[in-house]
């Protein structure tokens, strides 16, 4: 009778650990969808409209100021995924995730995604609006992790927030380029099946690209988070 008191009483105390846990994460990590945020350095205010598929609609007088709202709304909802994508082009995933993603840091750090970052930003025009555009970008992206809420993995995995860098944003540029690349992966082996089986066999597995698309309708900001300006002139 004691042990299924003790059971019992384990029990309900775990559930209410993960009630609370909950609890905490509704009201004090969940983003922020609506209501006002201070913002530095925007020149004017901001409006995001998130639809019913919590994808977010800029509203911006600049596009300094829309680029510089969508980095603090991305990071604000992705800060965890963003962590993890910048950490795979250098070959730091086995820092946090163990050692049995070294093999993966290995083959990242191989294939030179980190030493071509280095050369676009040698050769960057800093004038050029795309570098604008993007450092307008990071701005909001690093004000979040300045002063937003921590993501719940960062302290599962006692991780500090680090700074976004240029070098990162092309990091993942340079990543996802080879994620996307279905030819570099898909076409050799292709090319092996029909050199040793035929091409009859190749159309039999039937390989599509889905090249159809669905529109997503521009939304009007009501009811919508609200960036304005805090120290423009700091």
């Amino acid at each position: 009778m004691k042990i299924i008191k003790k059971f019992l009483l384990i029990f309900f105390v775990s559930i209410f650990l993960i009630v609370i846990g909950l609890w905490i994460y509704t009201w004090t990590l969940k983003p922020t969808y609506d209501g006002e945020i201070a913002l530095k350095g925007i020149s004017a205010e901001t409006t995001v409209y998130f639809d019913e598929n919590g994808i977010p609609h800029i509203y911006a007088s600049s596009n300094e100021d829309g680029y510089k709202v969508l980095g603090y709304v991305h990071a604000q909802d992705r800060l965890w995924q963003m962590e993890l994508a910048r950490r795979i082009a250098p070959g730091r995933l086995s820092e946090i995730l163990g050692e049995e993603l070294f093999s993966v840091d290995v083959f990242f750090k191989g294939i030179g995604l980190e030493e071509n970052t280095r050369s676009v930003i040698a050769s960057i025009d800093k004038s050029s609006l795309a570098y604008k555009y993007a450092m307008a970008y990071l701005e909001g992206v690093n004000e979040f992790i300045k002063e937003g809420n921590t993501p719940i993995e960062f302290t599962l995995l006692g991780i500090e927030k680090e700074t976004y860098t240029l070098e990162d944003v092309l990091n993942v540029y340079g990543y996802m380029a080879f994620s996307f690349a279905q030819a570099q992966k898909t076409d050799p082996f292709l090319q092996d099946i029909k050199d040793r089986l035929g091409i009859d066999y190749v159309k039999e597995l039937e390989i599509k690209i889905d090249s159809s698309s669905t529109l997503l309708k521009s939304h009007k900001p009501d009811g919508s988070l609200v960036a304005y300006a805090n120290g423009i002139n700091d």
